[in-house]
Formats: C-alpha cells, structure tokens, sequence
C-alpha cells in the first residue's frame, strides 16, 4: 500500500471535514454544505467534457487507474536485479529454459517481462528482434498510461469550469427571484443570502474536485509512468545481458546502475 497517499487523503479530508464543522457550527450544521444538483454539474459535466475529448476507452482506462495511486507493486528493483543475476549464472550454463519450466524458490520472476525475456532468447530469437520487441513494449505502455493520466487531468481542468457554470446557474435563478414579490413570511435579505450560498457551492465543489481529487491523482499516475520508465530500461539492459551470456557479477555491476546506491543488491542480500 501506497501509505503517503492514503496518510495525504486521510489527513486531507480531516482538515476540510474539521475546517466545515468548525465553520458551520453556528450557521445550521454541515448540511448547509451539501447540494446534490450542484454535485451533478459539476462530476457530471466534467466526465462528459472529458468523454468529448478523449475516446470513451480512455475514460474508462483513466478511472481504472485510481487504485494504482494507493497500490504498490510489491517488490522492489532490487529484487529485479536479483532476479537477473540468477538467471545470468543459468544463461551461462545453458539452462535458462529449464529454469523457466522450473521457476525455482530463489527466482520468484516477478514481472511476466522476465519470463518473456527468457523465453524469447531460449526460443533463438536474434538480439536485434528482442531489443525491438521490448522497446515497443515500453513505447506503447507508457503511451497508453499517459494517455490515462492526461485524461484525469482533464477532468481536473473541467470540475472548476463547470463550478463556476453551476455559480452562474445559480446567481441568475437568485436575481431572477428577487423580480418577484416575496412570499408571505419570508425574510427577502434572508432568502437572497441562503440562494447566494446555494450558488458558490458548485465553485467549491469544482476547486475540491479539481485540487485535491483529480489533478494530484493524475500527477501521480504520471510519476508512476515514469518510474515504470526506469524499470523498462533496467529489463532492456537485463535482456542484452543475458542474451550476451555476461557474467552474473557484471551483470549485477550494470544493472545496480539503474539503482540509488542505498537500494543496490549486493552479495549479502
């Protein structure tokens, strides 16, 4: 589990849920904070701006992402690289197909990327067509994620726009009230500032929505795309060097590169 983002969302909503109770202590409750209409304009006409823009595939993609936010992958490169220089002592010895079938304890193959590598240089493919499949691969994966991120982020650009129509909706069914005689027992200064209200609800509902929902996920979605990036490459490097037969303390020597030094494997891991 992704704990930054879940400690950013929790104590998030702890401020602005404490920040409204405390505010609307004496003006009626948090109640005065909800408008179910004023939701609809806003999520509503956001996702269908976006759905203008984007292909709908890429709007179901884009909120098929939200969970990869508080997700994590469940190892490390580390473990990547451990991963390699396993197989490179096999690679070595001829028996990188046996290894595959067998799938010892030590070399858990983490990323079906590994299993393919393997079965791509035991099946006599030539170095140059496994450099190519494997760049594509990365090519269009990160095309296809961004493509996700950009869309939440749309969504992101649309929630205040369509605050402020919902405002503007508003503020033109208070002044078009205010031509008609009040009714019987009803305070007009009253009932202008309680329809006023109403009317900046949607603007707060589309800078929430925007600023702490939409834009910092897709920005995350992105920072994981280019994580990804990085470990493409690692498994690029992994692939040349296995199909070269390089020895296993070169090969953890080129691909710790990829690494912080704190995070390298080393012989005592």
């Amino acid at each position: 589990m992704n704990l930054g983002a879940v400690i950013g969302l929790v104590v998030g909503l702890v401020i602005l849920i404490g920040a409204a109770a405390i505010g609307s202590a004496n003006t009626g409750g948090m109640g005065s904070l909800w408008d179910g209409i004023s939701l609809a304009i806003v999520v509503g006409g956001a996702i269908a701006a976006t759905c203008i823009a984007y292909p709908l595939e890429d709007v179901i993609s884009a909120f098929a992402g939200f969970p990869k936010v508080f997700g994590t992958q469940g190892f490390t490169l580390k473990d990547v690289v451990q991963d390699y220089v396993g197989l490179a002592e096999l690679a070595r010895k001829g028996e990188l197909a046996k290894a595959l079938d067998e799938k010892p304890d030590h070399m858990p193959f983490r990323l079906g990327g590994i299993k393919d590598t393997c079965r791509m240089i035991s099946d006599g493919m030539s170095k140059d067509d496994i450099r190519t499949i494997k760049e594509n691969m990365e090519q269009y994966r990160a095309l296809r994620e961004i493509k996700a991120a950009n869309a939440i982020a749309k969504l992101g650009e649309y929630a205040p726009s369509f605050g402020m129509i919902g405002t503007l909706f508003g503020l033109i069914f208070m002044l078009a009230g205010m031509a008609m005689p009040p009714a019987p027992g009803v305070d007009p200064t009253a009932a202008l500032i309680s329809n006023m209200a109403i009317a900046l609800i949607t603007t707060l509902y589309g800078a929430l929505f925007a600023f702490f929902f939409f834009l910092p996920f897709s920005e995350h979605l992105k920072y994981i795309n280019e994580d990804k990036k990085v470990e493409s490459a690692l498994h690029l490097e992994g692939a040349m060097l296995l199909y070269d037969k390089v020895h296993p303390i070169m090969v953890q020597e080129r691909l710790n590169a990829f690494l912080a030094r704190k995070d390298r494997f080393t012989d005592e891991d």
